[in-house]
C-alpha cells in the first residue's frame, strides 16, 4: 500500500482476501484499521489482524451476530446477535473471552453502537425498544419506547447526547440522552414497502452513519418492493439533514440492480461509499460526490456485499455472502501489481 498515492474511487480494485468456510453477516473495521471483525453464519465472529492476516475466532453467541463495534482504543468488541444478547470481548488476549454477556432485547437485539465517550452501549431490537447500557457494569441506563414497530438501527450523534434510531416502517425518532425523552420524528416513509405475495412490511435500516461532525446522517436499506424474499425491490441510501431533519439525498443504485443497500460510509474526502447486493448474490459498490444522487462510479463484485467499512483513507473492507472479507484499494494499481493476498480460516 502506497500512503501517499491519490485517492481515486475510479480505480477500485482488489488487494486482499480472508477466506473463510461459511457466508458472512457483517463486517467493522476497528479505529486503528488494525482489525476487521466480521460475523459469520456458524454463529461464531472471526477477527482477522489486518497487517499479518492472523485470526481470533470469538465463540459464545447462540445464533447469528447481526451487529459488531469496537472500543475507541480497540481494545474490546460488543457484538449483537439474533437471539438478543450482546456480548462485550476483552481483545487484549490471544484468545478472547466474553467479559459481559446482556440479555438485551427480547427477539432479535438488531444493533449495537458504542459512544462517543466509550461508556455507553445503545442497542434496538424486536421488543421496539431503544436501550442504553453501562460499559463497566453492563447495567441497563434507559430505555426509550416509542417505535411501533422493529427497531432495525440505531446511532449516536458525535455529541454523545442524542440518539437516532429507524424501525421497519422506516420511521426515524431522535433521543435526548439527558432526559430519555423522544425529541423528534423523521419521516423515513421511502425506505419501507408492502410485500403483495407474502403480505408483509419490508424496510428497515441495514446500515446508519454520521458524518464527522454531525450535520448529516445516512441510512441504507430498500425501497419499491415488489417482492422482497426474491429480492425484487430497490436499494436506497437516504441522507438526511441533522438540523431539520429533512430527507435531503435519495441514492440509488443503476436501475438494472434489484437488491438490498447493506452499507453506507462517509469518506473524510467528502464523498460516500455504499454497497449492497442483488437478487442473484452478486454485489456492488457506488461511490457519489456531492453534486449528484447519480454514483460517479460503480465497482462490481462477485458476491453481495453483507458489511462495508473504511480501512485507513484509502480501502475498503467487505463481507461477503460467499464467506470471503475482500480489501479493496481505492488508489491507481502498481506499474507491477503484486498478487492479491490470500488468507484462510
Amino acid at each position: 500500500m502506497n500512503s501517499n498515492a491519490t485517492i481515486d474511487p475510479v480505480q477500485t480494485h482488489l488487494i486482499g482476501e480472508f477466506k473463510h468456510s461459511r457466508p458472512l453477516t457483517t463486517l467493522r473495521v476497528d479505529p486503528a484499521s488494525r482489525f476487521v471483525a466480521a460475523g459469520a453464519q456458524d454463529l461464531d465472529v472471526h477477527l482477522w489482524d489486518l497487517d499479518d492476516g492472523t485470526l481470533r475466532t470469538l465463540s459464545g453467541h447462540q445464533s447469528w451476530v447481526r451487529s459488531i463495534d469496537f472500543s475507541g482504543d480497540s481494545k474490546q468488541l460488543y457484538t449483537a446477535c439474533w437471539g438478543g444478547v450482546v456480548n462485550i470481548w476483552d481483545l487484549t488476549q490471544d484468545d478472547p473471552s466474553i467479559i459481559r454477556s446482556i440479555s438485551a432485547h427480547q427477539g432479535a437485539a438488531r444493533w449495537v453502537r458504542v459512544s462517543p465517550d466509550g461508556t455507553r452501549l445503545a442497542t434496538c431490537g424486536n421488543d421496539l425498544l431503544v436501550k442504553l447500557w453501562n460499559i463497566e457494569t453492563g447495567e441497563q441506563e434507559l430505555e426509550l419506547k416509542g417505535h411501533e414497530r422493529h427497531v432495525y438501527g440505531v446511532d449516536f450523534h458525535p455529541d454523545g447526547e442524542h440518539l437516532v434510531s429507524q424501525d421497519l416502517m422506516g420511521v426515524i425518532l431522535i433521543w435526548d440522552l439527558k432526559t430519555g425523552e423522544q425529541q423528534r420524528k423523521v419521516d423515513a416513509g421511502m425506505m419501507t414497502g408492502y410485500d403483495k405475495k407474502f403480505a408483509a412490511d419490508m424496510g428497515g435500516a441495514r446500515d446508519m452513519q454520521f458524518n464527522p461532525c454531525g450535520s448529516r446522517w445516512a441510512s441504507a436499506g430498500i425501497t419499491k418492493v415488489v417482492n422482497s424474499f426474491a429480492g425484487i425491490q430497490d436499494p436506497i441510501i437516504v441522507v438526511f439533514d441533522w438540523e431539520t431533519g429533512e430527507a435531503t439525498r435519495q441514492l440509488r443504485a443503476a436501475e438494472n440492480f434489484k437488491g438490498v443497500a447493506w452499507a453506507v460510509r462517509f469518506h473524510p474526502q467528502g464523498f460516500l461509499v455504499g454497497g449492497g447486493a442483488d437478487k442473484s448474490g452478486k454485489g456492488e459498490l457506488w461511490f457519489y460526490n456531492d453534486g449528484s444522487d447519480e454514483a460517479f462510479h460503480t465497482f462490481k463484485m462477485k458476491s453481495a456485499a453483507r458489511g462495508v467499512d473504511l480501512v485507513g483513507e484509502d480501502r475498503l473492507a467487505v463481507a461477503h455472502a460467499d464467506g470471503q472479507v475482500r480489501l479493496y484499494q481505492m488508489t491507481a494499481e502498481a506499474t507491477e501489481p503484486e498478487e492479491a493476498t490470500e488468507v484462510e480460516s
